[in-house]
Order: C-alpha cells, then structure tokens, then sequence
C-alpha cells in the first residue's frame, strides 16, 4: 500500500470512529448509525481491494456491480431498516447491476432503493481511485459541482481557522466520491444565490451577525438531564429561499471530533426541520434524509 493510499484509507477508522461516538448519544438515530456501521466494513474492504488492483477505469461500472454490489445488498438484507430490506428483497434478481451504477455515475433519476445500492457500492472505489476513473461519471466540473467527478454538493463544512480572528473556509464534499471543494460563504451550494436576504441560516444557536435566520427548536436531546444542552451546536440548516433548497453544515472549529459525513447523516432532524419550512435538500444523503 502507498502512502497516500494508506492515509487515506484513515478515514474508514475515522467514520467507526464517530459513528460510536454519535451512536452512544443520540438514541434517535441509533438503527440508521448501526447500519451504516455495518456498511463500512464492506465499503472499506472495496476501498482497499480497489486501491491494491486498480480496474480499468472503462470498466468501473462492471468492476463495481461485480465485486461490491453484492456485499451491499447482503448487508442492507442482513442490517437494513424494515422498508430498505423489503425494496431490496423484492428487487433482487430484478435488476441490471451494471446499469444501476452507470445511472448513478450518469446522474440519472433513480428510485431510492436503486440510488443506494449504486451509490454504497461506488462510493468507496472512487475514493479509492485516480482522476481516471472519476472521468468516467458525468456531470458539470463547476464551482457547485464536484472538480473530481462532477457530483453533487452533499453537505457544506468549515474548517477550523489557522488565525484565531479569521474565519474558517468552507468545504463541500461531494456526494458521489466525498471530495471537498473550497467554496464561498453565504452562497447557496443548490443555484449560486449570494444575496444575504435570500438565504437563511438555521441552527440552536441562531444565526451570526449577518446572517438571516432562526433558532431551531424542539429537537430530542436525549436523556432528560442533557435537556438544556444543545443535541447539534456545531451543525446548521443552509437554505436558500431563491432555490428552496438546503445543504446541512458541519463546523470542525466547534467540534473539531466531528466527520462531516457521518454527523451530517445523523442529523435527522434538521433535516425534518428543513422540510417542514419548505426546502429540499441539494441531494439526500446515502440513508435518504
């Protein structure tokens, strides 16, 4: 294994890692965190068979539904919530695997059982491999979309600021290959819009100077003596009200412990929050919230 592959394949550690962490506190998402726990396993041992022997990159589609897809079907009967496990016992042997990863990699519409199977399964290859091989998926290379692979913007971060009077840079990371961009503040990741009366922010903190917005309210926190703390201080709702879209933000510089990915997939209710105001997310994440 090189060294680059190797430090990268640190954040397979780091997502067991979290997911324990988050699992251990937030009761409301402790099926959806086992299960993805138990997706890892499989998606890490893809990342590494992938990044040992490399597959063309022409036939990452087939590599793919060939050697991973099955691992995650088995995982997702085997772990799944009771609606996944039924759509994918009723799918089985009804679909074309090669097809439904070349849709995800096209950005093709797709039901939500298709969408997961192709994106668990492609998600650790890509990560694995070189700019080759994310050649091969469509979409724009623009300042919303992925400069890898042109996938979508999942999720937003900041980074914690070198200066302790400077502000953080944002991230998003990508939902296809989890490759993080630089892009600005207070621009909607969904349309580009960077007018501040068009966009809110919301959170159980309230907004920033500058910022327009609410206080989230009434999300679970868990044991009752943890009532008066907040269940997501360093993770907020970015929406935009010229799209009606929103992307959830992770800020590293108030929980520097926090993996973009896993805690964006645990935050359910923000989510639902969102929702009930009338956004949709850019994309949902690979749980389908």
């Amino acid at each position: 294994m090189t060294v680059a592959v190797a430090a990268r394949s640190g954040v397979w550690a780091e997502r067991r890692r979290r997911v324990a962490e988050l699992r251990a506190r937030q009761g409301f998402a402790r099926q959806l965190l086992d299960f993805y726990g138990a997706l890892l396993g499989v998606q890490e041992a893809a990342f590494l068979e992938a990044a040992a022997s490399p597959p063309p990159a022409a036939d990452l589609a087939a590599y793919v539904a060939e050697t991973v897809l099955p691992g995650i079907v088995d995982v997702g009967v085997a772990a799944g919530p009771d609606s996944l496990r039924s759509d994918l016992i009723r799918r089985f042997g009804a679909f074309e695997a090669h097809e439904l990863v070349r849709g995800w990699m096209r950005g093709e519409e797709q039901t939500m059982v298709d969408r997961f199977l192709a994106r668990a399964s492609l998600g650790p290859v890509l990560e694995a491999l070189d700019q080759d091989a994310k050649a091969q998926c469509a979409g724009p290379r623009d300042a919303r979309h992925c400069p890898e692979c042109g996938g979508p913007p999942q999720l937003s971060f900041s980074a914690a600021a070198s200066d302790d009077l400077a502000t953080g840079r944002r991230f998003l990371v990508c939902a296809r290959c989890a490759a993080a961009w630089g892009f600005a503040r207070m621009t909607c990741a969904g349309c580009g819009e960077d007018a501040s009366a068009r966009l809110s922010v919301f959170s159980e903190h309230g907004t920033t100077s500058g910022e327009r917005g609410s206080v989230v309210r009434g999300l679970p926190t868990g044991a009752p003596a943890a009532a008066h703390r907040p269940v997501f201080p360093h993770t907020r709702i970015e929406a935009c009200d010229t799209c009606h879209h929103y992307v959830l933000s992770i800020d590293l510089a108030i929980d520097p412990a926090a993996v973009p990915v896993v805690d964006e997939m645990a935050a359910i209710p923000l989510d639902l929050y969102a929702r009930e105001r009338g956004y949709t997310k850019v994309i949902t994440n690979l749980m389908g919230f």
